[in-house]
């Protein structure tokens, strides 16, 4: 169950990816790019049954995106956003990965010894989170 909600990740990552590219939006290709890579170090972490890595994306620890995702006021000076048509294409198919990542999140807590795993993706979702408000910004 797990391997087959990492394998609709990363095609939902690369489908953020594509309309990024269409968007000339660098950072979020750039930043997706990123996700995928650490998305599919957690698929060889679970196929392996080795420990998820620690990892960084755009700069930050995935503990610095966790935190700041939790305090939006004070890193993007507005308040936890509701998402909206008039966000954009982009912004709401960040919106979608997120909840992806979510469900995502909820097969690794099912599935024995995938701890780290679940907890690697806890803070992707919060990632996704920090990008999709930088994204509204």
């Amino acid at each position: 169950m797990l391997r087959g909600a990492l394998d609709s990740l990363e095609a939902d990552i690369l489908e953020a990816q594509i309309l990024a590219v269409e968007k000339s939006e660098d950072y979020y290709v750039n930043a997706l790019a990123e996700i995928l890579e650490f998305v599919r170090s957690l698929m060889s972490a679970e196929v392996n049954e080795k420990p998820a890595a620690a990892g960084k994306l755009f700069g930050f620890s995935l503990d610095e995106l966790h935190e700041q995702s939790h305090r939006v006021k004070e890193t993007f000076g507005f308040s936890h956003q509701l998402p909206a048509h008039t966000m954009g294409a982009l912004s709401i198919r960040l919106n979608t990965l997120r909840t992806r990542v979510r469900e995502t999140e909820l097969a690794a807590v099912r599935t024995p010894g995938a701890d780290s795993i679940a907890r690697a993706l806890n803070r992707l979702s919060s990632a996704v989170y920090w990008l999709f408000c930088r994204s509204v910004t």
